[in-house]
């Protein structure tokens, strides 16, 4: 047995290798990691926690900095549009905010929104509340090779960091403040019933499974791992569910949850530019297409919450609407 996974590991390493040399116009350049090794207790591979009364989730904001602000203000998650990242303070109490990944990329301010979630971070804290961003699939794929070329796209996150006055690696490799916080991200997070994940595709396994598998990923080949970037891993995966809600079902029962909320897939479950809720409430997508470079919206905000008894799910719009889109 421990010969066949060595080898199933094997053909999965190279075949993630073929691809991403195939997609890639230039040699990846080998880098030294310099921050501090991960603390997995403080840090975990995904993060577990009780949910409070309201919970507010987005996903896929791909530098929508603008957007983004103005989503998080229409909703008194802060309090007034800030002069700058640092200067957002947070009003939403003992909430918790998650952003399911991709802050880079495809847009013009990625380093202003995360900035802008690490000021949160310890805002929310401070206030009983929490602010979690998981890792999205260019994140991962910048902490692999913060020269590929998503990155060094005319939108890519690699020109905002030049025009800072810094270097990609110096970003990737920790020696700045956000690599060294993107690299301690967790890849998903159960907050209560809610399971919350970039592309979503757990595999039908548990919580401690997906906290070794992702360890031992890191460990092995830091960001490289098929587990981390593989095309059918947690943040790359697309249509996993397929049309069979047991599959759904049972992939959030395996984490101990009864939904699953991704985004990476804008047109899954439903059109682009709005929440789509998939197999009666198992699923919901919640990339929304914010950025400006796709303008599929000016981004959407999901609130989970409770009214006595009765769970609600909301779609929130910048413009401070909010429309109910499931309830239980």
């Amino acid at each position: 047995m421990t010969y066949r996974t060595s080898f199933v590991h094997l053909v999965a390493s190279l075949g993630l290798t073929l691809l991403l040399t195939a997609c890639s116009s230039h040699e990846r350049v080998p880098y030294a990691v310099v921050s501090a090794p991960r603390d997995w207790s403080a840090h975990p591979a995904v993060l577990e926690r009780d949910a409070p009364a309201v919970v507010y989730a987005m996903s896929d904001v791909h530098g929508g900095y603008d957007r983004m602000v103005a989503l998080l203000v229409a909703h008194h998650v802060i309090a007034t549009s800030p002069p700058s990242p640092e200067a957002a303070q947070w009003t939403a109490g003992d909430s918790v905010l998650v952003v399911t990944g991709d802050l880079m990329d495809k847009g013009p301010s990625p380093l202003e929104a995360i900035d802008l979630l690490r000021t949160l971070e310890s805002q929310a804290a401070t206030a009983g509340g929490q602010v979690v961003f998981t890792l999205g699939n260019h994140e991962a794929e910048f902490l692999y090779d913060p020269e590929n070329d998503k990155a060094t796209k005319d939108n890519g996150v690699d020109h905002e960091i030049r025009d800072h006055g810094l270097t990609p690696v110096g970003i990737a490799n920790g020696s700045d403040p956000r690599g060294a916080w993107l690299r301690d991200r967790s890849f998903g997070a159960r907050v209560g019933d809610w399971f919350f994940a970039h592309a979503g595709n757990t595999k039908g396994r548990s919580v401690a499974e997906l906290e070794q598998a992702f360890r031992a990923g890191i460990l092995n080949q830091d960001y490289a791992d098929p587990e981390i970037i593989g095309g059918d891993s947690i943040l790359e995966s697309r249509g996993w569910y397929g049309g069979d809600p047991q599959t759904a079902a049972r992939y959030a029962n395996a984490v101990g949850a009864r939904h699953i909320v991704f985004g990476h897939q804008p047109d899954a479950l439903g059109p682009r530019g709005e929440i789509a809720v998939g197999f009666g409430g198992v699923l919901f997508r919640i990339d929304c297409g914010m950025s400006p470079d796709v303008d599929d919206s000016h981004g959407r905000m999901l609130r989970i919450r409770r009214d006595g008894n009765v769970e609600i799910a909301e779609s929130l719009d910048p413009d401070g609407g909010a429309k109910e889109i499931w309830r239980q």
